[in-house]
């Protein structure tokens, strides 16, 4: 075989199995230290995240960095690309459903582990879903995710100026403050999935358009069956200011400012911003919870931390096939808008 008969092969099976970035050596690598983030205990069997917090490394194990699959209609000379911010407990089904279903629309994905990164070993464990502070699990994912964009706007394989970035639960509270620093020259759109507004808090403006996704039934984390996602509000004691994201609701609403002072919902902080004309926009799915790419639905109740200090609410996830194929569909006429 020659040369070139040679490199076309090769170029053959990295589309056709969908490359990933960390299968060919790079010159980016950006390795943290081996002493990073820690972990430290507020009350029994729960905890928050301390001290410095890694870089986006593309070097990583959990890179994963997956070009459209070979026989996936072409949108463009180049792809497109969305980033993947995961939620509270890492990368998960809906993730690498989300990576599946865009790869095959001729979408180009990049997902990533923000915990791992960070030197945590928690895969098999409910840690970080039952056992962590949302700010410090948004920290993490927020840094990481902005690492991501940044890189990803230097990348010559893919289209640079239509990079859409996806959140879902945690993962959606850093795309919605991710869509308060794009550039809108890369970002078309932002997709924030189940947002939390409890954490890093909302951003006072945002640059490019926003999609907020709710399931109707999203009472994830509720204290009650009907504590929906969208109208929830917390005491401000459980945000932080954190000085990568944008200017936000945590600036006047923290652990620091007006603890006691409960935080604004995802539905009243959409209407500020839309009475200031910005470009934010609620989609809502019925017959569908925190998470509609986890099918089919589950109704189930988590217990956050251990002992007596242990806290009950609902977690209600997930939706239909039916619901979910709506929902990409949703996604992918977004998508494709940006083309016209």
């Amino acid at each position: 075989m020659n040369h070139c008969s040679v490199r076309f092969a090769l170029s053959f099976f990295l589309l056709w199995t969908g490359w990933t970035g960390q299968a060919m050596a790079r010159d980016d690598c950006n390795r943290s230290p081996s002493e990073v983030a820690r972990l430290v205990e507020i009350r029994p069997g729960y905890h928050r995240v301390s001290g410095p917090l890694a870089e986006f490394d593309p070097c990583h194990a959990s890179f994963r960095y997956a070009m459209p699959d070979f026989f996936a209609s072409k949108l463009g000379e180049k792809p497109p690309l969305m980033i993947i911010a995961h939620g509270g407990g890492g990368p998960g089904a809906a993730e690498i459903e989300m990576m599946r279903r865009m790869n095959k629309a001729g979408i180009a994905t990049l997902l990533f582990d923000a915990y791992e990164m960070n030197g945590f070993a928690y895969k098999g464990t409910m840690l970080f879903v039952l056992g962590v502070t949302n700010e410090s699990r948004q920290r993490m994912i927020y840094k990481a995710t902005l690492g991501a964009y940044q890189w990803a706007i230097k990348q010559p394989e893919i289209d640079t100026t239509r990079i859409f970035i996806h959140g879902l639960s945690n993962g959606g509270s850093v795309a919605v403050n991710m869509a308060g620093v794009v550039d809108p020259a890369h970002v078309p759109a932002v997709i924030a999935e189940g947002a939390s507004p409890t954490g890093l808090g909302f951003p006072l403006k945002i640059n490019v358009p926003l999609k907020m996704v709710f399931g109707r039934l999203d009472n994830y984390g509720g204290k009650t069956p009907d504590d929906w996602m969208y109208t929830r509000t917390d005491p401000c004691e459980f945000n932080v200011e954190f000085k990568l994201a944008p200017p936000g609701l945590a600036a006047d609403c923290s652990g620091k400012r007006n603890p006691q002072a409960m935080v604004t919902t995802p539905l009243a902080w959409v209407d500020s911003l839309l009475s200031q004309n910005q470009p934010v926009e609620v989609w809502f799915y019925e017959n569908a919870a925190h998470g509609i790419l986890f099918v089919p639905m589950k109704k189930e109740t988590r217990t956050y931390g251990v002992g007596p200090d242990a806290k009950f609410r609902y977690g209600w996830t997930g939706s239909s096939y039916q619901v979910a194929d709506r929902y990409i569909a949703d996604i992918l006429k977004l998508i494709r808008s940006s083309y016209l």
